[in-house]
């Protein structure tokens, strides 16, 4: 392990505890790796630029990381923990990770950030205009079915033989016509009631001699 840089020692140490490395990662990052659901960024200092203010100056750095990050730590090496303040790096809720030529061990646990869940804006729906939105959907559907029932009644009308305008007149079967009495006989001849009647004459004076008038 001596001949590996700290980098790839710090991505063997965080793939034995079961964490994925992530290829995209925050520029003052060393390493970026996924735990689960938790987002972890390591930053990784030398022994040639750790000094007691380059450890501060690293410690208000991560915690600018904190944003973007659930857990944050600090990787330095071992000889450097003697002078380092572990207090300064828990009230910050940075984690630190001391390391030498031959193991790499936590001295400071980071603090967790959980981030908010996003809250769904979505409002909930006016029970009044549920209702009128039931209602408008319910004539809608009585509508359609009575313009269904309208266009199944004009298709049956087209389909209709046409009578024709003129209204037939019934004729009476028959015609019954009177006839007027005729006369048998000859023709210029009375009948036998008008001949050698007595009764003719007698009819015929009795208007004249009374002066009333004759009524037929």
């Amino acid at each position: 392990m001596a001949s590996l840089s700290i980098e790839e020692r710090l991505l063997h140490y965080f793939l034995a505890m079961g964490a994925q490395q992530v290829a995209e990662k925050p520029p003052s990052a060393t390493l970026s790796f996924v735990i689960g659901d938790q987002r972890v960024n390591v930053v990784a200092a030398r022994n040639d630029v750790l000094t007691q203010s380059t450890i501060i100056e690293a410690i208000l750095g991560l915690a600018t990381l904190r944003a973007s990050s659930n857990q944050v730590y600090l990787a330095a090496p071992r000889l450097f923990g003697v002078t380092i303040d572990a207090q300064l790096f828990r009230s910050h809720g940075i984690g630190l990770l001391l390391y030498d030529e031959r193991r790499i061990d936590e001295a400071v646990a980071p603090q967790v950030v959980q981030f908010a869940q996003p809250v769904s804006t979505m409002p909930m729906p006016d029970p009044s205009t549920v209702a009128e939105i039931t209602e408008l959907k319910s004539m809608y559907l009585e509508m359609k079915s009575t313009l269904m029932r309208l266009r199944e009644e004009m298709q049956t009308l087209q389909h209709t033989p046409k009578e024709s305008p003129i209204s037939s007149i019934d004729m009476p079967q028959h015609v019954v016509i009177q006839q007027q009495p005729s006369f048998s006989g000859s023709a210029g001849q009375l009948p036998s009631f008008f001949t050698n009647n007595p009764w003719l004459d007698v009819l015929s004076k009795r208007g004249r001699d009374n002066g009333e008038p004759f009524a037929g």
